[in-house]
């Protein structure tokens, strides 16, 4: 469930490093894509060498991922070739699917106040009022998890979620059976009313 977090950031940051940005802080439209990721913002700023700033209600999309957040900023790496950190701060929302090992296709929504991702450790965290949510597609099963922090590790495909005061909350919750179907009047049986003779 968290793959498409990750995946998110990685394409967020692809898109912003491979299509740089003007330098300068103008109050119009930004939109910017790469294939099939796109940033859209109202402001875009930073020098043409990074990092970059968009800000005022950010959308990011691409291979059926969404995240919205208030502001992004993405660094480059040291040698400008590929992309080093990206920091999303305010009302984060992700949005995805996500195809599990045994085919069960999943619809995920993540929200937190701030997020990172570094690329050279590979981590990625969710900070503050962190909510995770995967309700399977086909029966709609649902796990829920609540936590202060989520972090997840891309080299070892693992996650984490802490709670400082509070216990980390999950909830996985099922869908009620539905109930069997009643025979109809006329079907049979006696209908309301009447008496079998």
């Amino acid at each position: 469930m968290t793959k498409p977090f990750a995946l998110m950031l990685a394409l967020t940051l692809t898109a912003t490093c491979l299509t740089a940005p003007a330098a300068g802080g103008e109050r119009v439209g930004a939109k910017m894509a790469f294939r099939e990721a796109h940033i859209i913002s109202q402001l875009v700023r930073g020098p043409i060498t990074g990092p970059w700033e968009f800000s005022d209600h950010v959308t990011v999309s691409g291979s059926g991922i969404t995240m919205t957040c208030d502001r992004l900023k993405v660094w480059p790496s040291p040698d400008r070739r590929g992309l080093a950190r990206l920091e999303a701060v305010g009302n984060i929302v992700v949005e995805s699917s996500y195809r599990a090992e045994d085919k069960t296709e999943w619809k995920v929504l993540g929200k937190a106040e701030s997020a990172t991702y570094d690329f050279a450790t590979g981590q990625g965290v969710l900070l503050g009022k962190v909510r995770f949510q995967a309700t399977n597609a086909a029966d709609q099963t649902t796990l829920s998890v609540t936590a202060d922090k989520m972090i997840y590790d891309a080299k070892t495909a693992s996650v984490r979620f802490e709670r400082k005061d509070n216990q980390v909350h999950v909830e996985w919750q099922e869908p009620a059976p539905e109930p069997e179907p009643v025979a109809a009047a006329g079907s049979g049986g006696v209908a309301a009313g009447e008496t079998q003779d």
